[in-house]
């Protein structure tokens, strides 16, 4: 696995999100603050025609300064992206406007952390209790981070993407080919699709429906890492094709894709970064927790950090390098209640590249 295409990965990943948003902003004047609830026809209809779009680009001003930001995906058959709907995928990119660099570090969906008010749980559940604002706090709260803006997205969304683009080339090795019918029967359903069963390992061109599929797969080696892995090779495969696309076609193929997004960023933040997107590269790439206990804990299997606080610090350093950060009162109690219910880390992923 190497690190160099996980960077791009991450990269495709803010991208995509950014250019989705970006047709919100073309829809609504004001807060690009979906929830799942627009009509994606209506929008389509109102949807800037290229010149227009270029001539808002030109006039929107560049964003400078550091912010931080949470990117949570969420695996929802009826696009309910506020509370009710668990983060299967969770971010935290930082973003340098004034060099063009970001960094990001994803969040092990099965990292145990305190929710407010819930006690301690998987971090996926906190996007479940409270949406996406009690899932920022979460990360704020374990973390000592000051996350203000989400983004959550669909994941099904990408299966829309894919048919547009024509497909993905994807090789299925027969750890795969064994457990993907299933799951392409399962999407087949939700998305209203019939899409064939793939009955050997080889190379595919993957319509949208069994490119889903493909990322779903977790009953094999590897398990939830790998499975995030396909994840984010999908995400990469999809931007590269639709990069290619031009400007206007690029808006129409998202415009329908309206209700997949729910974020709380200003429309002009939105639109600066987008302008300047292709001037941004991510420096690197990581994932937490990167020592843990992996294993049942008060019932439900769990990733205990081992421990929070030494997480947070390793957290820390990556976004802000060596800055003197030392774990605040709270993040230290978290860390002592954690530590006592494990006795001790059986996992170490200290020297793997959290990549392709």
């Amino acid at each position: 696995m190497k690190k160099r295409k996980n960077i791009i990965i991450a990269v495709v990943f803010v991208a995509l999100i950014v250019i989705i948003a970006v047709v919100l902003v073309k829809i609504n004047s004001g807060k690009v603050q979906n929830n799942g609830t627009n009509d994606a026809n209506k929008g389509s209809e109102a949807v800037e025609s290229e010149e227009e779009s270029q001539k808002t680009d030109e006039n929107t001003p560049d964003k400078s300064g550091i912010e931080e930001f949470a990117l949570f995906g969420v695996d929802s058959r009826s696009d309910q992206l506020d509370k009710g709907t668990r983060s299967d995928s969770i971010m935290v990119v930082k973003v340098d406007h004034d060099a063009k660099k970001i960094r990001m570090v994803s969040i092990f969906r099965d990292c145990m952390m305190n929710i407010d008010g819930h006690g301690y749980q998987k971090v996926t559940h906190a996007h479940a209790f409270g949406g996406p604002k009690l899932a920022v706090d979460t990360l704020n709260k374990n973390l000592d981070l000051d996350i203000k803006n989400y983004v959550t997205v669909n994941f099904n969304t990408v299966g829309e993407i894919i048919d547009e683009v024509g497909g993905i080339v994807q090789d299925l090795d027969d750890s795969e080919v064994k457990v993907i019918n299933g799951y392409i029967d399962e999407v087949n359903k939700v998305r209203g699709t019939s899409s064939d069963h793939i009955t050997s390992a080889g190379t595919y061109t993957l319509d949208g429906t069994q490119a889903v599929a493909y990322s779903r797969i977790r009953y094999t080696a590897g398990g939830d890492y790998k499975r995030a892995e396909r994840q984010r090779t999908v995400l990469f495969k999809v931007f590269e094709s639709a990069k290619e696309m031009n400007t206007a076609a690029k808006i129409k193929m998202v415009s329908d894709l309206i209700s997949h997004v729910n974020t709380n960023y200003d429309t002009n933040e939105i639109l600066s970064v987008f302008k300047n997107l292709a001037d941004y590269t991510v420096e690197d790439s990581t994932a937490y927790p990167q020592v843990f206990y992996g294993g049942k804990v008060d019932g439900a299997w769990v990733e205990v950090p081992t421990t929070l606080a030494d997480m947070a610090t390793g957290v820390h350093q990556f976004l802000d390098g060596d800055t003197g950060y030392t774990p605040s009162a709270t993040v230290n109690e978290y860390s002592s209640a954690l530590s006592a219910k494990v006795s001790g880390p059986n996992n170490d992923l200290t020297n793997t590249d959290f990549g392709d």
